[in-house]
C-alpha cells in the first residue's frame, strides 16, 4: 500500500472493514480480537499507528521490532489464534511517522482468540461466544462461501497419491529445511493444517474437499469433481491472427497442448513445465545488484497459483493457460467481490480457497495474499518491455498480459530507447572506435571511466526509469564484471557509484 493510498483509507474513517488502533508502543489484545473478527467475517485492514478520530500519530519506532515480532508469535500460537492465520504487516511512511497496516483476509474456518469467538459487527468486535444462534451463523456462512470446505465423509488416505505428500516434504525442505512436515506423517500434515473437521449443521465428519483436490489421485479428483480439469494451449501465432487467420493460414487449432486432470500439486509442475517449453527464459539483478533473479518463474509461478488456488470448483469451466506469441491468458470460474472491469492497481485480493493457498504457501509457490499482483506489477517491466495486463472480474475471471517486441536478451539494443537528437550527440562523445556502434555495455563503459551514479548515468543516455533501467543496463555490466560499484558492501547506499574496472577497459579496447 503507498502513502497515498493509505491517507485516502484513514479519511474515510472506521467501518466494518477498517480499524484504526493507536498502539504506539505494544499491543493489546484489542488488536488480536479484530484480528479474530475480520477473519471470522469479510476479512479487511487494520491501521496501527492511528487513533480512533483518525489521527495519524505512528508508531514508535524504538518499538517497531518488537510489536512485529509479538504480532507474528501470537497470530501463529494456536493456544492464542485457533486455528493460526498467516499474513504481513507492511511499514507505511507517512509524514515522517512511522504506522503499520495489516491486511486481514476472510478465512474459511472460524477462528477464536484465547478460546473466544469475535465476529465484526458495524465498526465493533463482537464477543458471540456464548451466543450459538451467531456462532451457528458464521459456520453457515463459510459452508456457504467455500467449496473446499464440503465434509468427505468416505475420504480415506487410501485416496490420496502418496507421491504427492513425498514431494510436498521435499518442496516445503526447500524452503525451510527444519520444516515440520519432514517428521510427520500424512495423516499428521493434514490434520495439523486444519483438513479433518466436523460439519457443525450435518454432524459429518471427515477430510475436507481441499484434501481431494491437492492430494487425491486423478481417480480421487475427478470423483470428487467430475468436471475439473485445466486446459494448457499453445499458439505459436499473434493472438489478432488466430482471430482473424487468413486463408493462406495452415488449419491447425494448436501447437501443443496439456489436458490437464491431476491433483493441484501435480497440476501446478505440470503447468509450470509448460511455461518453461512454450515462454522465453529471462533474468535480472536484484535491487543489491547481487543475485540473478528469474523473471519468468517469479510472474509464472503466480499466475499458475492463482488459477489453480483462486478458483470455484463447484463449477463445470475448465480454467484455461492459453499461450500466444505476443499475449497470455488465464481463464477461470469465480465467485467475484468486485464486478466488471479492474486493473492490477485497484484489484481487491479476496481468498477463494483459503486451506488450498495455505498449502500453496507452504510450498513457497505464493508469498503472502496478493503477492501475485505485486510481482506482476515489479517483474513484468523487465520481462515484457511493453507489456499491458487487462482483468475482467465476472463469474468467469480473465486475466491477459499482452506484450510486443519480448526480447531474448537480458539487455536489448539501446538505440531504439535513444531520442534521435540524443543519440548523434552521444557519439560524438564517445571514442572514435566507439561511436559507429552505439553498444549499450560500450556506451556505459565509456561514460563510466569516472564514477558516476545512476541517476546521472540513466540521463546520460537518455532513459527515465531508473530503477528498471539499472535492472537492464547496469546489473548485468557488474555481472559480467566490467563494472563495480564505489561501495559494494552498501548496495543501496544512496552515495552508491558506479566505475569500469580493468577487466571492462580491456572489454572497450578491444
Amino acid at each position: 500500500m503507498t502513502k497515498e493510498e493509505f491517507i485516502r483509507l484513514v479519511s474515510q474513517g472506521e467501518s466494518l472493514n477498517v480499524e484504526f488502533k493507536k498502539c504506539q508502543n505494544d499491543l493489546s489484545d484489542t488488536i488480536f480480537e479484530t484480528i479474530c473478527a475480520f477473519l471470522n467475517r469479510s476479512g479487511r485492514t487494520i491501521c496501527m499507528g492511528v487513533s480512533d478520530d483518525g489521527d495519524i500519530v505512528g508508531v514508535n519506532e524504538s518499538s517497531l521490532e518488537n510489536m512485529l515480532k509479538n504480532l507474528s508469535n501470537t497470530i501463529n500460537n494456536p493456544q492464542q489464534l485457533n486455528p493460526t492465520a498467516y499474513f504481513s504487516p507492511e511499514i507505511i511512511d507517512v509524514n515522517e511517522k512511522k504506522a503499520i497496516c495489516i491486511y486481514v483476509p476472510e478465512s474459511s474456518q472460524v477462528h477464536r482468540y484465547k478460546s473466544r469467538i469475535y465476529d465484526r459487527i458495524g465498526d465493533a468486535d463482537n464477543d458471540i461466544t456464548l451466543n450459538h444462534a451467531l456462532v451457528d451463523n458464521i459456520y453457515l456462512r463459510k459452508r456457504n462461501s467455500f467449496t473446499e470446505n464440503e465434509v468427505c465423509p468416505f475420504l480415506t488416505l487410501d485416496d490420496l497419491n502418496t507421491g504427492t505428500f513425498e514431494k510436498a516434504r521435499h518442496l516445503a525442505a526447500t524452503s525451510n529445511p527444519a520444516h515440520p512436515w519432514l517428521s510427520l506423517s500424512n495423516e499428521e500434515i493434514l490434520r495439523s493444517a486444519g483438513f479433518w473437521r466436523k460439519d457443525r449443521t450435518t454432524g459429518k465428519e471427515g477430510y475436507i474437499l481441499a484434501t481431494a483436490l491437492l492430494f487425491g489421485t486423478e481417480v480421487t479428483v475427478l470423483t470428487y469433481c467430475p468436471a475439473y480439469r485445466t486446459d494448457a494451449i499453445y499458439r505459436n501465432r499473434n493472438y489478432q491472427r488466430f482471430l482473424n487467420p487468413k486463408s493462406s493460414d495452415p488449419d491447425i487449432r494448436y501447437d501443443d497442448r496439456d489436458d490437464v486432470r491431476v491433483n493441484l500439486i501435480e497440476a501446478y509442475l505440470r503447468l509450470m513445465s509448460f511455461v518453461q517449453k512454450h515462454l522465453p527464459d529471462k533474468f535480472s539483478m536484484d535491487e543489491a545488484g547481487i543475485q540473478r533473479i528469474d523473471l519468468r518463474n517469479k510472474i509464472f509461478r503466480e499466475l499458475v497459483a492463482n488459477l489453480l488456488a483462486h478458483r470455484e470448483y463447484q463449477s463445470s469451466f475448465p480454467a484455461k493457460f492459453l499461450v500466444f506469441s505476443d499475449l497470455v491468458i488465464t481463464e477461470n470460474w469465480s465467485k467475484p467481490q468486485q464486478m466488471g472491469t479492474v486493473t492490477l492497481f485497484n484489484l481487491e485480493t479476496h481468498p477463494k480457497n483459503p486451506m488450498i493457498a495455505k498449502i500453496f504457501r507452504e510450498l513457497g509457490w505464493v508469498e503472502e495474499l496478493g503477492s501475485g499482483r505485486k510481482n506482476i506489477q515489479k517483474y513484468a517491466p523487465l520481462y515484457y518491455p511493453d507489456y499491458k495486463v487487462e482483468i475482467q472480474n465476472q463469474e468467469k475471471f480473465v486475466l491477459t498480459i499482452s506484450y510486443t517486441n519480448l526480447e531474448s536478451d537480458l539487455t536489448p539494443d539501446l538505440a531504439p530507447d535513444l531520442t534521435p537528437d540524443l543519440a548523434p550527440d552521444l557519439a560524438s562523445d564517445l571514442a572514435p572506435d566507439l561511436a559507429p556502434d552505439l553498444a549499450p555495455d560500450l556506451i556505459l563503459l565509456d561514460f563510466c571511466i569516472e564514477p558516476q551514479d545512476r541517476v546521472t548515468i540513466m540521463k546520460q543516455i537518455g532513459l527515465k526509469n531508473i530503477q528498471k533501467n539499472a535492472d537492464r543496463y547496469i546489473h548485468p555490466l557488474i555481472e559480467k564484471g566490467y563494472l563495480e560499484m564505489t561501495i559494494p558492501g552498501k548496495p543501496n547506499s544512496r552515495l552508491q557509484k558506479y566505475v569500469i574496472t580493468e577487466f571492462g577497459k580491456q572489454h572497450i579496447s578491444r
